[in-house]
């Protein structure tokens, strides 16, 4: 099993980080090909998305044709008509989550790779900032804690004396570019939260067992209660995240699009841009390859998080969410020193050093007490094959969920698969009860 989860976390590392890289390679005006619109590129990245899923749900479907039946239990089956559902839980986690990344993108033109990167960690403190905000969480002093030392380790990563000097337009830039991140992060901790305070008020499960002493005079046939089994089996089954993006990416790649008609004005310039020269920069040729280039670097994004995706799900499929944490925590500082290495990118002052320092700490200890609360007050566990448990219940104190600041573009899918879980059993449950025949309601039942 663990030759399967290292291959999982080697494809995760390989897939974000290369993610990253290629996106301030894309955006960066200076180290990079610049390309002045990365809201766009952004919504191209989501519209491949869609298409790649779309087509895995096609061909997954005719080669396993039982799991066609799986969807019902997502939300694309359930709720596919139910617009007050699309308006309350769909729409505003897809606007969040194209914002989140549409931010993102756009920090790598002011930002180096490092700077971003330990900023966007801070996205736990805006989840426990939330949290407490929406009384999804009881305030804590450690959490409170976690919250100050994490916003004064990022002040103290892009913290610069002002020396006169023309340096100081490159560090109001940084500044720019590092409230762009902060902007992702908040909207990252906004969203995830917004998700949990949904499945806080999403009626639980509560599958009546059938009694073993029952009898053919109870009026339950055997039928009846192979049937109930089964809608108890599908409900227990655990939607894919392909599912989740196949609803979100449309709605995010919209969202994005029209953002981008406002704020970038791309038409005509992207096809003017230095993504579809023949030479990148200062050279105004374009050719049929160069085009077909510049789309393929258009798709490949969409691509790399598709891969992404399913190296998550196997991770916590085969283990446990605890481990996604501690391999992000060494995917972080895998991408700084990235950074560093093939960008060229340096940390100069003491107080960057210092602020990076206390970020990653921070972020190890958040990890440590977030599961050793989770220890003391049986958590359940949010994992594998081997745990019965389902993403959708909360422990009965009213903390929510462990956040892992480990996953980076798709945290959403998996959000949503317990949103979707929950939603499912809870109509499953009424599924259940209808089946019960009426000789076993009232006074006389067992």
């Amino acid at each position: 099993m663990w030759r399967a989860v290292l291959t999982y976390i080697a494809g995760w590392y390989i897939c974000a980080i290369s993610l990253s890289v290629y996106n301030k390679w894309m955006f960066d005006p200076i180290n990079g090909i610049g390309v002045a619109y990365p809201v766009l590129l952004t919504a191209g990245h989501q519209a491949t998305l869609w298409v790649l899923s779309f087509i895995y749900i096609i061909v997954h479907e005719r080669l396993n044709p039982e799991s066609r039946q799986h969807r019902k239990s997502s939300l694309m089956q359930d709720h596919n008509n139910d617009w007050k559902f699309y308006l309350k839980y769909i729409i505003p986690t897809a606007v969040a989550t194209a914002g989140d990344i549409g931010f993102s993108n756009a920090s790598f033109k002011f930002v180096p790779l490092t700077v971003y990167t330990i900023i966007k960690s801070s996205s736990i403190a805006f989840v426990l900032l939330f949290s407490c905000l929406f009384k999804l969480e009881k305030f804590h002093w450690k959490l409170g804690m976690i919250v100050c030392v994490m916003f004064f380790g990022v002040v103290m990563m892009v913290y610069k004396p002002s020396d006169g000097t023309e340096e100081d337009h490159n560090q109001a830039a940084i500044m720019f570019g590092s409230l762009l991140v902060l902007a992702s992060a908040s909207l990252s901790g906004l969203r995830w939260v917004y998700t949990q305070l949904i499945l806080k008020k999403t009626p639980s499960t509560t599958i009546t067992i059938v009694d073993e002493e029952s009898s053919p005079r109870d009026g339950r046939s055997a039928s009846s209660d192979d049937s109930t089994a089964e809608v108890i089996q599908k409900a227990d089954e655990k939607p894919h995240p392909i599912y989740t993006i196949y609803q979100l990416a449309p709605i995010m790649a919209v969202t994005l699009i029209l953002t981008s008609l406002v704020i970038e004005r791309p038409l005509p310039g992207i096809f003017h841009s230095n993504l579809f020269r023949v030479k990148f920069e200062h050279d105004n040729t374009t050719t049929l390859a160069s085009i077909s280039r510049g789309i393929f670097l258009m798709i490949l994004p969409g691509i790399d998080v598709f891969v992404l995706t399913f190296c998550e799900f196997g991770i916590l499929q085969l283990t446990k969410v605890l481990t996604l944490s501690i391999a992000g925590i060494v995917k972080e500082v895998l991408t700084i020193l990235t950074g560093m290495i093939f960008l060229h990118e340096r940390i100069s002052g003491i107080y960057n050093w210092i602020g990076m320092s206390i970020v990653l700490l921070d972020v190890v200890y958040y990890n440590h007490f977030r599961y050793k609360q989770k220890q003391e007050k049986e958590y359940i566990e949010l994992s594998t094959s081997e745990s019965s448990e389902s993403m959708s219940k909360f422990p009965a104190s009213g903390a929510v969920e462990p956040f892992s600041a480990a996953t980076d573009f798709t945290m959403q899918e998996f959000e949503m698969d317990a949103l979707s879980l929950s939603l499912s059993q809870t109509s499953a449950e009424m599924q259940a009860e209808q089946m019960v025949p009426m000789s076993d309601v009232g006074p006389t039942a067992k």
